[in-house]
């Protein structure tokens, strides 16, 4: 690590993270994760990896490492009895396609080049199966001439640049030791607790490696967590003695000693939060921010060292309204003092959050959303302009939806005026504030459908209601059925249930009435009654004045031209 790090093999090294493994053998070796400070263009990547044969005349040295450390099988029609085959392929990929030119790949791999014996390509003879073959640059493993110099060991080098190689190399690096699954049983007894006893094989080599305390794992820089939550938000673990001191007097988090620190300390007040941990430490059992006593001198600053740690602040979800913004102002403000010194925008101190956010323009323009609904005034109706508002106000979170609202309440509300105007018969009605309090009663009703939130909740204003009354429409719903039309219903059709109908109906009315509940299936051929069941049931629950919920379940059963639909209930 000293070699790719301090001495740059590769260039300035950003981070990097890596892992020791061990073989069943017992051989270790290592998975070395490294982000460069500049990017590695393509056309450099020849400079420092390469994945041909070296000159036996030039570099007789590194001819010799490569050929006897980075020489994949030969596999392929050359072996095919090589341990990388599997359905008559190389699960290596190898040979590899001769290419005269570095390319970029698809997979976020460089397609390296690998010249052919009629592009000036260099081949060697090698012994398969006690007898010689000719191979080229087709089964050399890429390597950095450098790193194979200097410890003569197979080192494999690529470079990766998309996203997803990137994500799979961290899950391969961090993944853990493998486990196996064993077991010692008899032929005649089945010992579950033998079949599933867990496992893990650990070498003499790893052992000792354990033993000595050598690393396996390391990762750089430090990556420090900061919490954010809101005022009073912090979490508090207490017990019956000290629950009232700690309601009292909450611990400290890093986001509260930050606040301190920028009050007490000249140079905290000109950090971001997430700069914290590069000029100070966190102590965990005093919570506090500690200034650093190692590291390279900050200028103009005496006593100050910064080093690589970095800050990461926890995410938080947008429908999580105040502490989302909170966040927002902890990523653009420098040296807040308090909760309250978040939200002082010009000297005056906001209501919440969001409207600080506003005033300092973190927020984005709702040109984008105007667009938006003025395209589906042309195109649409009011009920799917309203359904497109309340998604936008509760998906999309515009900085300002009451002026949205104030701009198309006349589109959104055109409905209802028609349809008051049908209803007395009065073609003269105009539009009012009444028309638009059911405007935005129906708008909430769809916002809570979505995403569960009032309208207060999404900035907007509240109509004029209780905020229960969404939920009461559904409950009257469900109680407006004919109780003697049900009953009678379930008389008639109870005795021409046959043997395994009745079986169902009387497990599942069984776990109602004992309000044990239970999730059930219920799975035989069409045309069986499944249905005239489920319905039975549900007219027994609702005969009764309880509530019972009727939902469809669709799901593919592995064939994508194939799909199945179940009904179920939840009483």
């Amino acid at each position: 690590m000293d070699v790719l790090s301090k001495y740059r093999v590769f260039g300035d090294t950003r981070c990097y993270m890596y892992s020791v493994e061990w073989q069943k053998r017992g051989l270790p070796h290592a998975h070395i994760l490294i982000w460069l400070l500049n990017k590695l263009h393509s056309n450099e990547v020849d400079d420092i990896i390469s994945a041909e044969i070296p000159d036996p005349v030039t570099d007789p040295r590194l001819h010799d490492i490569v050929t006897t450390q980075m020489v994949h099988g030969p596999c392929g029609a050359l072996n095919p009895l090589s341990p990388c085959m599997a359905d008559g392929k190389c699960t290596k990929r190898y040979p590899r396609p001769l290419v005269a030119e570095t390319v970029t790949g698809n997979d976020g791999y460089p397609v390296y080049r690998r010249r052919s014996k009629e592009d000036n390509g260099r081949t060697i003879r090698v012994k398969v199966k006690n007898k010689e073959v000719e191979i080229g640059n087709e089964f050399i493993v890429p390597y950095c001439p450098l790193l194979s110099r200097i410890f003569e060991t197979h080192a494999n080098v690529e470079s990766c640049h998309s996203a997803k190689s990137i994500k799979y190399l961290c899950k391969y690096v961090t993944k853990g030791s493998d486990m196996a699954v064993f077991g010692i049983a008899s032929e005649n007894v089945n010992d579950e607790i033998s079949n599933f006893q867990m496992g893990r094989y650990v070498s003499t080599n790893e052992a000792l490696w354990r033993l000595l305390s050598f690393q396996i794992h390391e990762r750089y820089p430090t990556v420090v967590h900061l919490a954010v939550h809101l005022e009073n938000g912090q979490r508090v673990y207490f017990t019956e003695a000290n629950a009232a001191q700690r309601a009292e007097r909450p611990p400290s988090t890093t986001l509260t000693s930050f606040f301190a620190m920028c009050e007490a300390d000249p140079f905290a007040a000109t950090l971001m939060y997430v700069e914290m941990p590069k000029y100070y430490t966190w102590n965990q059992s005093t919570k506090k921010f500690q200034r650093r006593k190692q590291g390279t001198p900050v200028p103009d600053w005496p006593q100050v060292f910064s080093t690589d740690a970095l800050g990461r602040m926890y995410t938080v979800h947008p429908r999580n309204d105040e502490c989302f913004y909170l966040r927002l102002l902890l990523v653009n403000v420098r040296g807040p003092k308090s909760f309250a010194h978040l939200k002082t925008v010009n000297g005056n101190q906001c209501q919440t959050y969001r409207e600080a956010c506003q005033l300092l323009g973190l927020l984005e323009n709702d040109s984008h959303w105007d667009l938006t609904l003025a395209d589906s005034v042309v195109s649409s109706n009011a009920y799917q302009i309203r359904t497109l508002f309340a998604i936008i106000i509760t998906t999309c979170f515009p900085s300002q939806p009451i002026q949205l609202w104030n701009k198309y309440k006349d589109a959104i509300c055109e409905d209802i005026l028609h349809r008051l105007r049908i209803q007395t018969n009065n073609p003269d009605i105009q539009i009012t504030d009444e028309i638009y309090n059911e405007g935005l009663i129906l708008i909430e009703d769809q916002c809570l459908t979505i995403a569960n939130k009032l309208l207060i909740e999404v900035g907007m204003i509240a109509p004029n209601r209780s905020m229960h009354d969404a939920f009461n429409q559904e409950l009257n719903r469900e109680l407006q059925y004919n109780v003697d039309t049900l009953q009678e219903l379930v008389r008639n059709n109870v005795p021409l249930l046959n043997e395994q109908q009745k079986q169902v109906y009387k497990t599942l009315m069984q776990a109602v009435d004992n309000n044990t509940g239970g999730l059930f299936f219920l799975d035989a051929p069409g045309g069986t009654g499944k249905t005239f069941v489920i319905s039975l049931i549900l007219a027994t629950i609702r005969s009764r004045c309880d509530i019972a919920l009727g939902v469809s379940i669709i799901w593919n059963c592995g064939d994508s031209s194939r799909w199945r639909s179940y009904c179920t209930f939840c009483a």
